[in-house]
């Protein structure tokens, strides 16, 4: 029986073996970024996290300190309205900064149009998806929750950025994204542009071959 739909999946196969499939190891080293430059960008990250998260919890030291708050003999200490107050705001942004700034931080400068955090930006790596588009905000989010589960494989999971084909971590998998190095990106985008537009032909040749049958 005759096939009805256009045979997108021989196009697709086309390109993994014309666009992705022809780069040598070589190639696919300039391409996507290795695990040791992954690791750097961490570091980088991970530094600037730790000084704002010292600032914070610096400054809330500071404020406890100039009020008296938590200096009372327990358990005959009575808490005042502003100590109680201040005990939870100070619970609240230490959740804040354990929880919500990370994913915040990583999401937000992913899809943003550096396509990078600050320590990416630094090794000049960028985020993309599999067609090496600029990441939404929903992809950048499913990424960074998505590295719970690299880190509870003992850290496998990120090492597998440094021996999978193409350098994706678990996470990479899950969410379906690349880390590549920024200066291969508009190549990358290019051939990307062109398989598009090949496999729009590809699927209107097969129409009419299709309707002449």
């Amino acid at each position: 029986m005759m096939n009805e739909h256009p045979a997108a999946d021989a196009a697709n196969r086309i390109y993994e073996q014309t666009v992705r499939g022809n780069n040598n190891a070589q190639e696919q080293k300039e391409i996507h970024a290795g695990f040791w430059k992954r690791f750097l960008a961490t570091c980088i990250d991970g530094i600037i996290y730790f000084i704002i998260f010292f600032i914070v919890t610096r400054l809330m030291a500071l404020v406890s300190d100039h009020n008296g708050y938590l200096s009372g003999g327990y358990p005959y200490h009575t808490s005042s309205t502003g100590e109680t107050v201040f005990i939870l705001i100070s619970a609240l942004l230490i959740f804040v900064m354990r929880m919500i700034f990370p994913w915040l931080y990583f999401s937000l400068f992913e899809k943003s149009k550096y396509q990078a955090t600050i320590g990416k930006m630094a090794v000049g790596i960028v985020v993309v998806d599999q067609q090496y588009r600029p990441l939404r905000f929903g992809k950048a989010t499913g990424r960074y929750w998505s590295k719970w589960l690299s880190g509870l494989t003992l850290c496998i999971g990120y090492m597998m950025a440094g021996w999978t084909g193409r350098k994706q971590g678990l996470h990479d998998i899950i969410a379906s994204t690349y880390v590549v190095n920024k200066r291969a990106l508009p190549q990358l985008q290019q051939q990307q542009l062109e398989y598009e537009q090949q496999l729009k032909e590809f699927n209107a040749h097969q129409a009419v071959k299709h309707t002449l049958l």
